[in-house]
Order: structure tokens, then sequence, then C-alpha cells
């Protein structure tokens, strides 16, 4: 930041950079392939300090690397070299801090030859990150059992516990257990058929889960009433259940799905660990008989691949969690235990947040990161009890967290809308609200005090209802103090989470009922697991209500509705070409390159011009640039326009939806929603003649033929009564622009979209105290320009300079985009150019092309 003197008056000038840029597109092969494809860092800043050390895995069984850093290039000063011989991780984590400089390194396979020498730099800009050695702490876990869900020295304060709701809850669910029939082996095969081969797979599948399911949510409480009671009917159950599970085949019917076959392998483990006393020496044989094949399994299949995998969505999810606690139960008892520990504890702590990055969120979106709180939770508690290494406090992204949570799932409101199944949600939840206490209390932040006590005054649940971190919130942190809520949490109008790719821009941020919410996702990672083709895609919410949104559900991740719409870029409020949208492809990928915000008005732009052709897909449709600008003006104007050229005349189709009924008049391209008192009314220009169309059916009809239910066991209705407009030039062309504007309020007033008058080639609107210009015609210079003289506020996406009163702001960069405002009577101007998110910059070389 920036302070200069204008005649007088102080101005603050702040500049969001990377480099020089003339709003031209960054091309690159991609950013992510699903696996390393090239040794990391290398000539670039660490990010952490020390960094994690990782590169493409020599296939092969038991591989092993030797692998050597030193702040000497030719690793001749001995106090400065850290190393690894023989290890079978393809990755190194010094566990040190380093002295900032130039670092080197290399690795081999033993009797191989080093690779070539690669470089980093460490300097103030790295976080420091020094976490213990693995043997630390694996020779700080006690020797006695149980260990897992407590220790020896935690029972007497447990069975203090039990009048507590969580206690109440759990001793609940463990004498229905004892009621319930064990689940037999025979129980995991499908009582039902399909001639459809994928459907009859996902049959198999699902009931491989349901039997690990059955048995862990038996032994679970059962184990956790018995340390709260030491009822040993309780002991009695679980061991039976334990037992039983141990005669199972372990690559049988219940290892078929791995949800199911880690849950089995818990369930035994647990068994064998918390009743450790009531077993004999033969039931123990025999549990661990039944444990080792299953968790070898698991460590054979993951160690020197995981590390250097993009995304490995189900270890990330539950079983990374469930490994890293068998292997807990196991130290000491089985030799293998110690590898398998060591590496789920270096896994964890040199990969996560994996899904997340520094900055916060969750790139398979709100929805599925559920699934992740309990492994983001209790595995730095283990470290942190054990070690005494704080992770929480240590890695941003868990403050940051807060901040996504806020901005992309608000208290008493939908989500975003990105990745699979946020459909399916009207607010944060139980999850949520658990997730952003224990949050709270683990790292003090007052903000996530806020939101859990915001999402507590919607919600209205009782957290004990759901078994989500309640066994956390219960034996491991019940004494550490929640902070006071942030009584003015001081929430500006969006925030931008570049590592995952999304922003999401708010008029009340604060205040749910009336605020007005749009959030866009053009994300490095592309299409991939849990995530849909919707890069450069919006989706648009008022209090907390889904607005224009996108449509369709998540059957299963192969069913054809899910593919053939769902995840497809036609049924997201995108843009398609000649009819096609972007690849499901790591390869077809966005990112966020610009966020300006001030006051009343929020700025984001979106680039997207990688996003419709992959190789790996063998799928091109010639786009070489996708810039979409979304500007928010408080109280109620939204303002997307899009910038769009392919190297070939194509069909450009410009796309909103609502799960509302939807109306249009082609003659004036105006479309409208109603949603209870509010109305979102629109209006779209274009560079080219269009032609409109609205439809409210599926291209592939969605059926719930796998009998799916909702989180309250009722059977799933994939209504097809959901709205589609679509705009395509009537004549193809290779560029074209789209201007969109639409006002949501109690009392839209159409006639002021009606109003505009064309002059040169622009258009021009006036909206209440906004005046707006949009370049349309694809001859001129793009931009947006945008003012309020009652407030003193103007913007410019490409304008080389902005009027302030009487005083021009030019910028250090002629095609930044500009925004100036008043505040406290002084003039305030602020200037972004496009930057890239870290991973991207430092893969660029990598992976750069030419510009066509």
């Amino acid at each position: 930041m920036r302070i200069l003197l204008i005649n007088g008056m102080c101005a603050i000038f702040v500049l969001i950079s990377c480099k020089p840029d003339q709003q031209q597109p960054v091309h690159m092969t991609t950013v992510y392939k699903r696996h390393l494809e090239f040794p990391i860092p290398q000539d670039v800043e660490a990010r952490t300090n020390p960094p994690v050390l990782r590169w493409p895995p020599v296939k092969g069984k038991q591989v092993r690397y030797d692998v050597r850093m030193s702040s000497d290039a030719d690793f001749s000063v001995q106090k400065n070299i850290f190393e690894a011989k023989n290890t079978p991780l393809a990755m190194f984590n010094p566990h040190h801090i380093l002295e900032h400089g130039t670092w080197y390194w290399q690795f081999k396979v033993p009797g191989g030859e080093w690779t070539d020498i690669m470089s980093f730099v460490v300097d103030d800009s790295a976080i420091p990150m020094q976490s213990p050695l693995p043997e630390v702490f694996l020779k700080a876990l006690p020797t006695s059992h149980p260990r897992v869900l407590a220790n020896r020295a935690d029972l007497a304060d447990l069975r203090n516990l039990t009048e507590s709701e969580d206690a109440k809850a759990i001793i609940q669910e463990a004498e229905s257990a004892l009621t319930i029939r064990i689940p037999v082996e025979q129980d995991g095969f499908p009582d039902q058929k399909s001639a459809d081969k994928e459907q009859n797979r996902k049959f198999i599948q699902d009931a491989s889960q349901q039997l690990g399911d059955a048995v862990f949510k038996m032994v679970l409480p059962l184990c956790e009433a018995y340390l709260l009671t030491g009822k040993v009917e309780y002991a009695r159950k679980a061991i039976q259940v334990g037992l039983e599970i141990a005669r199972w085949k372990p690559r049988g019917v219940s290892g078929i799905s791995d949800f199911g076959d880690a849950r089995c392998m818990l369930s035994m483990a647990l068994v064998y660990d918390t009743f450790f006393d009531h077993l004999s020496d033969g039931e123990k044989a025999d549990l661990l008989r039944g444990i080792q094949p299953r968790a070898e399994h698991f460590y054979n299949s993951w160690v020197n691949n995981i590390e250097v995998r993009v995304l490995s969505g189900h270890v990330w999810q539950h079983i990374l969690h469930f490994f890293f606690q068998t292997s807990m139960a196991l130290h000491g008892d089985v030799s293998d235990a110690s590898d398998w520990l060591a590496y789920a504890y270096e896994l964890f702590l040199a990969r996560a947040p994996v899904l997340g990055g520094m900055d916060g969120g969750w790139m398979e979106g709100v929805s599925y990161f559920r699934m992740n709180m309990e492994t983001m939770i209790d595995i730095p508690l283990y470290i942190k009890k054990y070690t005494g290494f704080d992770f929480f406090n240590t890695h941003p992204w868990y403050r940051n967290q807060t901040d996504w949570m806020i901005y992309n799932i608000p208290p008493g409101s939908a989500p975003d809308g990105f990745s699979d199944n946020t459909e399916e949600m009207n607010s944060p939840g139980i999850e949520y609200l658990a997730f952003a206490r224990e949050l709270a209390k683990l790292t003090g932040d007052t903000r996530a005090a806020w939101y859990a006590k915001e999402c507590e005054r919607y919600e209205k649940v009782q957290l004990s209802d759901k078994s989500i971190l309640r066994w956390i919130r219960l034996a491991k942190t019940r004494d550490l103090t929640m902070p006071e809520p942030a009584t003015n949490p001081n929430l500006t109008m969006g925030r931008v989470f570049k590592d995952i790719g999304v922003a999401s821009l708010h008029t009340q941020p604060a205040n749910t009922s009336e605020n007005l919410m749009i959030a866009m996702r053009s994300s490095p990672f592309g299409s991939y697991g849990h995530m849909l083709s919707d890069q450069n895609v919006f989706n648009i919410l008022v209090g907390g209500k889904k607005l224009f949104y996108r449509t369709g559900y998540k059957v299963t991740m192969k069913d054809p509705h899910r593919t053939g719409w769902y995840q497809h870029t036609k049924s997201q409020n995108g843009v398609l070409v000649d009819g096609q949208g972007q690849p499901y492809s790591t390869e077809a990928f966005g990112w966020i390159s610009r966020y300006l915000e001030g006051g009343e008005l929020a700025y984001v732009k979106g680039d997207a011009s990688n996003a419709y052709r992959s190789e790996e897909t063998n799928e091109d449709y010639g786009v070489t640039k996708n810039f979409r600008h979304i500007v928010l003006l408080k109280p109620d104007v939204i303002i997307i326009y899009d910038e769009l050229e392919a190297n070939k005349d194509v069909s450009w189709s410009w796309l909103i939806h609502s799960l509302e009924k939807m109306n249009m008049d082609t003659g004036n391209g105006t479309f409208s929603v109603a949603l209870d008192d509010v109305e979102g009314f629109g209006r779209l220009w274009s560079s080219k003649p269009l032609s409109l169309a609205l439809s409210d059916t599926f291209d592939v009809p969605a059926v719930n033929w796998r009998g799916s239910r909702t989180i309250d066991g009722d059977l799933k209705s994939y209504d097809d009564d959901q709205w589609h407009l679509k705009a395509s030039n009537t004549k193809k062309v290779s560029a074209l622009r789209f201007l969109s504007i639409i006002r949501v309020g109690h009392d839209v007033k159409e006639a002021e979209l009606l109003s505009d008058s064309m002059k040169d080639g622009a258009v021009e609107l006036k909206l209440g105290e906004w005046e707006i210009r949009a370049s349309i015609d694809d001859a001129l210079s793009p931009g947006v320009f945008i003012q309020n003289k009652a407030t003193g506020t103007v913007f410019a996406s490409h304008d080389k300079s902005v009027q302030l009163g009487d005083k021009t702001f030019n910028g250090n960069y002629p095609e930044s985009s500009k925004l100036g405002m008043m505040q406290h009577g002084k003039p305030v101007f602020l200037e972004a150019i496009d930057e890239l998110p870290y991973d991207m910059r430092s893969r660029l070389k990598f992976y750069q092309k030419p510009n066509p």
C-alpha cells in the first residue's frame, strides 16, 4: 500500500498486482494434472518454511528414494544439508526452519543417478511451518490402551460427563445398538439388480458401503458410551460385532466400497483399542488378523502415490482419518503400524488442506466439505496433544476458512452453488454450526464465533442430534474457551479465494435476510471429482434464497443426467460454444484474475480462456478469450460483462437458470423471476443479434433409480420443473460481447432497465444514483464505466484513468481496473491488474502455451 499526498489531501493508493498486464489471456495447457508431472518447488519462492519437496513417483513396488537439500549448490556444507535415505515416500519434509536465501535439492532412486539440481528461494513471505518429526509423535503415544478415543488418564473425567446432551445422545445410540441384529457378511450383497451395467455396479458398491456403515454405526457409539459409563453390556456387544467383522474376507464383499472397507477396519480397531483389557489373547489375534490386511491394502495403494495426487477425494473425506486412528490403535502391537502411522502423519502435514489452499475454502464445495470436517479437526488434535505442534494456528487455512463460510454459505442462507449436492442445501445446518464452534475454540477467532452464533439463531437446532464432531466436542475440546462473538464483524462486500477459484460479493453479508449475493467460480483446478464444468459461472441469491441458480441433480457420479446435464456447463449460468460446454477435465480450468471492492461497489474478473479445451478428453472448441466481469452495486444492481473470442466463427450461448418460473420478453431481451416478494429483473445486450429461448425441462431427465433419500430419510424427488434461458447469436462470429444488468428487490422498476440509449456502440443506463456505460460494439475497445455522483464512487474496468472530483487518477498500469471513492471526506484510489494464483504462477513455465 502506498499513501500519496495530492494537493494537501491524503489519497490511499492500493495496487493489487503480480506483473504488468494488457488484459490478455494467459494460455496454459493446464495448472494441475491429476498426478504431479515435475518436481516442486523449483524456480519459485517457497510458500512455507520449510516447503515440502515432492516429485513424480517412479512406478513399481517397494520403490525407495534418496533426497537431499542444501543451501550450498554443490552440497558440500554438511551443517546445511537435510536429507532422507531409502524413503518410500515421493515427498520430503525437512521439519526444520530454513535460513533465508536460495536452497538446492535433488533426489534419486538408490543406486541410480541424482536428478538435475533444482532450487527455490526462502524469504520473509514464507509462512513458518515447522512441525515435529514423525518419530516424535510416535514416541509420545501411550503404550497402554485405550489411546484412540481416549487415554486411560481421560477416563475419570469422561465418567463425569454423562449428563451432558452429547453424552446422552451417545448413550441413547448405544442402547439402540444393543437391540440391533449384528450384520453378517451376506448383508453386503445388493437386494436389487439392473440390466444397466453402471446401475448394477452402483447397487453392488452401495450395498458394500451400507454394510460398513451398519457395523460402524453400532461399534462407535458402543465404544464411546462404554468410555463414558463403563457399562459392560456395551463392551460385550461391540466385541461381538468386531469379531464378526474379523471373520469376513477383507477383499470380499465388505471391501468393494473403500468407504465401507475403512469403516470395517476402524470398527475392529476401536474394539481392539477400547476393550483391550476385556479381550482374550485369541480375540486380540483374531481382530488383528482382520484389521491388518485392510490397513495394508490402503497403505500399499497410497504410498508413493497419494502424496503426489492432485485429488483423491475419498482418502481425504474420511479414510485417511480412519487409517490414522487404526494405525494409532495398532502402534506397538503390529510391526508395520509404525510405518502406516508415520506415513499418515507426514501425508497430512504435507498436503492438508489438499482441497483448500492457503486462503481458505474447499474446492469440492460446501456440501462435500462436510465430509472433511472431522479429518481437518481430529488429526491436528492428535498431533497437538502428543507433540505440542498447533497446526490450527500455524496454517492460515483455518483462519481464512471462517471467511469462506461467511461469504459462501452465510448464516441462514443457501450456499454459493458450486460442486456436487449444493442444490440440496438451503442453510449451513448442524455441520457448519458444529465446525464453526470448534474452529472458534481452537483459533480464538471471534468471527468464527459470530458465524456460529448467527447459524444457531437461524437454524434453531440441537448440536447433539448429529454425531459430527460430537465426540471431539465432548471428549477433546470441552475445556477450551469459546471466544466472545464479534459484535461487529466488519465484513466487506466480498472475498476472493484465488487458490480454489471462488469469489463471493454481497450487499449486506452480515444480514442474510436483506442480502443480495452473487458468487462466481473460475478455478485453476478445473473440473474433476465433485467439481463441475463451471468456470466463469455465477449464482445469485437474495435473502439467502436461490434466485438465479444452477439446475439439475447429482443422481450418481456416472448417471446420464449428471454427465449430460448436471455437471455440464449447460446446467450453469455460463457460456456455451457451438452448443458445447467445458470439458470435464482438470485441463479445462479458469482463474480469478482481478478483484476490487470498497464502500458500495465490488468487482471481480474471471478468466476462463483455457476452459474450453482438453487433450485428456480430446475436445477443443477454439476459445481464445473468455473474460467475465461482474460488478455488484449497492443496494440492488448486478452487472455481468463478457468478452468472448475464438479462433473461428462460432455460436455463443449465454445461459441463465432458475429453480423458479422464469419469464422472458424476446423483444426487449428481458427476463425475470419472482421469489416470495422479491423480483429479479434482468436485461441482456449483445454486440450481435440474438435469438432467445426459454425451456423448463432437462436435456437428460433425472431419475431416482438408486432410491436415494434426503437427510430426513424421505425419498428424493427429482423435479423437472426448473427454468433455463439461452441467448445465442443468430449468425456465427469469432468475437462477441454480452452485457447483462440484473436488478433485484422488493420494488424493481423495470422501466429503468428499458430506458437505455445506445451511443457510439455503448449502452448507457441510469439506475437510481448509478450511471453505467458499457462498450458493446466489438469493434470498440471493451470496458465498463460506472459512477455515482452523489457518493463520489467511480469505477472503470479498462480505462486509463478515472476522475474523482477534480482529481484524475492514472494508476501505474494503463490497462488496470480502477476504483475511486470518497472515505471520510478524502479520495481513495484502488487499482488491480491480473494476478496469478501462487500455484498457477509456479507452474506457468511448465505448462504455458503460445498465445493463439
